[in-house]
């Protein structure tokens, strides 16, 4: 892999600002809103600064109060948004979504009010190709695609031009059942695997998006003996999260998590992690630093991991001890 690049990753992609009640109280009854701010791609760029990488990432944002919010606090925590495009249209507005927390037995439930953010509006016009010749890795999710057919062809450009500037191209599914169709994901995303050098995939949305069968050990070798991916990562919840690589298969088990603060986010803490593994060629720290990074995130409250390597460190060595990673060849 190239290491004289400006950037370790470049990513894009929507960010809302996320709208919730405090101490648990329901929406409906709310006085006052904690604001903060959430997006896959750009959780997982903070994340990555967090470890000492340098990060890119950018989107289409309103240039308003609230735009600027978003633009503000990623930059606050490291991530270059230099590459930010600025949309002066009155109506351009920003995405939210509500947070309405529950525990057990009621459940969290999310709600969106997204539909014609300036984000949705991204087009391969907008995309960068020099950046993503500049940066080691693009990291795109599923999520963009999803968001108009503007988005798709955006990120299919992005890929197409990282893979003619040797910038490695990390995937993950990453699929909303309220933005599109399994059969609609598909005929999108499916395409664009064989491009993809780094896939990351649930295990359940694997077989509903890709129709394989295999069982949660085998399903990253399944997908890349379909695909020809280099790397696959498969996570399994609870159960842990199994990668196929050059170097052979590997297995890492789930952090105990003795109270969960906040869920949202911790995907993209393990996606950060992974990354991390991925750019130093071992994939199977990696999976041990994306199973740390995720497992904090759950003790954080809001969307991003804020936690320092030295943190990171701690848990992970602490749990390699404990229970360590098996190595499958």
């Amino acid at each position: 892999m190239r290491s004289e690049a400006r950037w370790d990753v470049i990513t894009f992609g929507e960010t809302m600002l996320r709208l919730s009640p405090p101490h648990y109280m329901r929406l409906e009854e709310a006085t006052s809103l904690e604001v903060r701010i959430g997006g896959a791609e750009s959780n997982v760029a903070v994340a990555l600064c967090r470890l000492g990488l340098r990060a890119c990432w950018w989107s289409r944002l309103p240039n308003t109060p609230l735009g600027r919010r978003i633009e503000n606090e990623l930059r606050r925590w490291g991530v270059d948004t230099s590459a930010v495009i600025w949309d002066s249209d009155p109506k351009a507005r920003t995405g939210l979504y509500f947070l309405d927390f529950g525990v057990a037995p009621r459940a969290t439930e999310v709600y969106y009010d997204r539909a014609s953010s300036a984000a949705s509006a991204i087009g391969p016009e907008d995309v960068d190709a020099q950046r993503i010749a500049e940066a080691r890795l693009l990291h795109v999710t599923g999520i963009t695609p999803a968001l108009s057919a503007r988005c798709a062809a955006a990120v299919r450009y992005a890929i197409e031009a990282a893979k003619r500037a040797g910038t490695r191209v990390c995937f993950d599914t990453n699929y909303r059942a309220r933005l599109w169709s399994p059969e609609a994901a598909r005929t999108t995303l499916e395409p664009l695997l064989p491009y993809v050098d780094l896939l990351i995939a649930p295990h359940e949305e694997a077989r509903l998006l890709f129709a394989l069968t295999e069982e949660k050990e085998r399903m990253a070798r399944a997908l890349h003996d379909r695909y020809g991916i280099e790397t696959v990562v498969v996570t399994c919840g609870g159960d842990g999260a199994y990668a196929f690589s050059p170097s052979g298969e590997h297995f890492a088990a789930p952090y105990p998590i003795a109270y969960v603060v906040d869920r949202v986010g911790a995907g993209d803490a393990f996606d950060a992690g992974v990354i991390y593994g991925y750019l130093q060629q071992n994939i199977s720290l990696g999976l041990e630093m994306g199973m740390a990074m995720a497992a904090l995130k759950h003790t954080l409250p809001g969307d991003l991991l804020l936690c320092t390597f030295e943190e990171i460190e701690a848990v992970r060595t602490a749990h390699h001890q404990t229970s360590p990673s098996s190595i499958r060849r």
